[in-house]
C-alpha cells in the first residue's frame, strides 16, 4: 500500500526543531567538546515486530527492512535521511539489526551481550514490558546519565514524566520512533456501515468526540442492538454482524479511559498502587457487562482459542477479517492494525476510546505494554563515560531529525492523509496522541507481578481478585525500588 518514492523533498518542515538541537551546548549538556564522535560505530538491535503476520507493518526503527525490489517507501525515505544527516553531523556510522526472533530469544542475546561484556549492541528498540526485570538487575542504563536533553519537544514528555521512578529513565520514547503510535490503542468506525444501520449520520460521533461528549455510556448505547446473524450457522460465532471487536486486554484500557491506572506516583516520583477505587471497578465492571454480550466479538476467548491456536491467528480470523469485510460497526485495536484496512471498499474513521463519563477532563490513551516500541541503552563499556556521551548525544540527534523530517511523513501521510482521508479523524489523532497515558504498573507488569492480567478477565469480580493480588504487588514494587535506590546511591 505505501507508495515507492526516492526522497521526502516535499515534507513540510519547521528547521526550528534541528536549529534548537544545533543550540544544545555539548560541553555542558554531554560533556563533550564538539559534535565530531571520531568515526565511531555504532550498533542498535531491535525485533521485528509482527514479523510473517500480515496485519502488521513494522519495518524498523532509525533503520529499516530492506525491500526486494530496492525501492524505499516514504517512511523509510525519510528514516534514511535523518540518519544520512546525522552520520554526517556527528562524524560516525550507525547500523544495526531488526531480528525476527522472538522477543526472549532477543533477550537472551542483549542479555548474553551484557554479561560477557562484549559491547554489541550500543541501543535497542523494544517494549519495556519484556525488559523491566533488567532496571532491579542492573543492567540497563539510566538514561539521565548519558546528558539527553528530554525537555526538548522531540521526546515524547508524557512518556518521560510517566515512565520515570524516583527521578531515573530507563525506558524513552519520541519522534525517534514510530512504533509507539502504532501500539496505540483507539476505536475505528465502519463509517459506510454506521450510515447503513443507523436513522443519523456518524459525523455526529465526531463531533461528540470533540465536544467531549463521548461517554462509555454513548458507545454502549451505539454499540447495543448492532448484532445480527448474518453467517448462516446456528449461534453466535465469529462471521456474525457486531457492534464491537475487541480482546480481553482492551478491558484494561476501559480503566485507562477513566483516567485510572494500576499506580500513580506521590511528589517524590515514587510509585503507589492505585487500582483499588470505585472508578476502576466501576469502569472495568461495565466493561466486562458490555463485552458479555452478544453485541461484542472478544477475539481471544473460546471457542475461538481452541479453534485458531497458532500465534496471532485467533485475532486474524475473528475481530480483523470481521472488521475488513464490513461486519464490525466499531474496532477497539492499536493503530498498528490499520495497514491491513488501507484495501476495504467500506469508508473507515478512528474516534478516541470513550471517557468513563462526561466528570472527565480529557480523554486517556492506552499504550500497548507488548506493542510499543521505546529506546533503552545495556549496561557496558558503550554507554561508560565519554561513550556514554557520545550515545547520549547520538540519541538526542535521532530524535530531533526524527521530528524534522520522520514525523510529519509518518503522521501526515501514513495516518492523517492515506488511512484517514477526512478531517475529522485526523483531529481524532492529534486528541489520541496527546493523551496517551504510559501506566508503570502495566509497563513494569513482568516485575510486579502482572497486575495488568487482572484486568484482562471477563469476570465481574474485580474486587477480591485485586485484594489477593495487591500485597504481592507492593512486594516486586518494593524490590525495584530498592534496586533503583541502591543504584542511585553509588
Amino acid at each position: 500500500a505505501d507508495s515507492s518514492v526516492d526522497d521526502v523533498s516535499d515534507v513540510v518542515l519547521d528547521e526550528d526543531y534541528i536549529a534548537m538541537f544545533k543550540e544544545i551546548d555539548v560541553k555542558e549538556a554531554y560533556g563533550l567538546d564538539g559534535y565530531d564522535l571520531n568515526g565511531r560505530e555504532f550498533y542498535i538491535m531491535e525485533r521485528w515486530y509482527g514479523y510473517s503476520t500480515p496485519t502488521v507493518d513494522f519495518q524498523g526503527e532509525v533503520i529499516w527492512v530492506e525491500p526486494e525490489n530496492g525501492q524505499l517507501n516514504s517512511l523509510n525515505s525519510a528514516k534514511k535521511r535523518v540518519l544520512d544527516e546525522v552520520q554526517a553531523l556527528l562524524n560516525c556510522t550507525v547500523t544495526g539489526e531488526i531480528s525476527p526472533l522472538e522477543a526472549a530469544d532477543i533477550r537472551d542475546l542483549i542479555s548474553t551481550d551484557i554479561l560477557t561484556e562484549l559491547g554489541e549492541f550500543d541501543f535497542c528498540f523494544e517494549t519495556p514490558y519484556y525488559y523491566t526485570t533488567w532496571v532491579q538487575d542492573k543492567m540497563l542504563v539510566d538514561l539521565h546519565d548519558l546528558g539527553i536533553q528530554f525537555d526538548k519537544p522531540w521526546w515524547d514528555q508524557n512518556a518521560v514524566n510517566d515512565l520515570s521512578i524516583m527521578g531515573s529513565l530507563y525506558f524513552a520514547l519520541g519522534d525517534i520512533c514510530t512504533y509507539d503510535n502504532d501500539g496505540t490503542f483507539a476505536i475505528l468506525i465502519n463509517k459506510t456501515l454506521y450510515n447503513s444501520i443507523k436513522d443519523k449520520d456518524y459525523t455526529e460521533l465526531f463531533k461528540m468526540a470533540k465536544d467531549r461528549e463521548w461517554t462509555f455510556d454513548v458507545f454502549k448505547e451505539e454499540i447495543k442492538g448492532v448484532y445480527s446473524d448474518i453467517g448462516g450457522d446456528p449461534g453466535v460465532d465469529e462471521f456474525d454482524r457486531f457492534g464491537l471487536l475487541s480482546e480481553t486486554g482492551n478491558l484494561y484500557a476501559h480503566a485507562v479511559a477513566a483516567d485510572e491506572t494500576i499506580v500513580t506516583k506521590n511528589n517524590e516520583d515514587i510509585p503507589v498502587i492505585s487500582m483499588q477505587t470505585t472508578r476502576t471497578y466501576e469502569a472495568l465492571i461495565g466493561a466486562v457487562e458490555l463485552y458479555l454480550t452478544q453485541d461484542v466479538l472478544v477475539a481471544n476467548t473460546e471457542p475461538y482459542l481452541t479453534k485458531y491456536p497458532e500465534g496471532n491467528e485467533v485475532f486474524e480470523k475473528t475481530v480483523t477479517n470481521a472488521f475488513e469485510q464490513g461486519r464490525g460497526l466499531f474496532y477497539f485495536s492499536g493503530l498498528l492494525h490499520l495497514p491491513y484496512f488501507r484495501n476495504m471498499d467500506d469508508e473507515i474513521g478512528v474516534l478516541p476510546v470513550p471517557m468513563f463519563d462526561d466528570a472527565q477532563e480529557d480523554y486517556v490513551h492506552r499504550a500497548s505494554v507488548h506493542n510499543c516500541s521505546a529506546v533503552f541503552v545495556p549496561v557496558g563499556p558503550n554507554s561508560e563515560g565519554q561513550n556514554g556521551k557520545q550515545l547520549g548525544l547520538l540519541l538526542d540527534a535521532l530524535s530531533a531529525y526524527s521530528k524534522q523530517y520522520l514525523t510529519p511523513e509518518y503522521y501526515n501521510k501514513q495516518l492523517q492523509q492515506r488511512d484517514f482521508t477526512d478531517p475529522d479523524s485526523a483531529e481524532m489523532l492529534d486528541i489520541i496522541f496527546e493523551t496517551r497515558s504510559f501506566d508503570l504498573g502495566a509497563f513494569f507488569g513482568t516485575s510486579w507481578n502482572n497486575a495488568y492480567s487482572l484486568y484482562c478477565v471477563l469476570d465481574t469480580n474485580v474486587e477480591s481478585r485485586f485484594s489477593a493480588q495487591v500485597d504481592m504487588i507492593q512486594a516486586k514494587m518494593d524490590i525495584t525500588l530498592d534496586a533503583i535506590r541502591e543504584a542511585q546511591n553509588k
